[in-house]
């Protein structure tokens, strides 16, 4: 999953505080470890993005 966009980042944080109990084991708990990754990788980006700018 890519995040292109501030809105994609919106909705993906929102699924995530969803299903952020979800269990070990479970598609929840799959979709949230590629949600979380998606975002931690959006994050970078933004920074990075941010301090060229700078």
């Amino acid at each position: 999953m890519d995040i292109k966009n501030e809105s994609d980042f919106e909705k993906a944080s929102d699924r995530a505080d969803e299903i952020f109990g979800a269990k070990a084991g479970t598609p929840e708990y799959d979709e949230l470890q590629i949600l979380l990754k998606a975002i931690k990788n959006y994050e970078i980006d933004f920074i990075k993005m941010l301090k060229e700018n700078s």
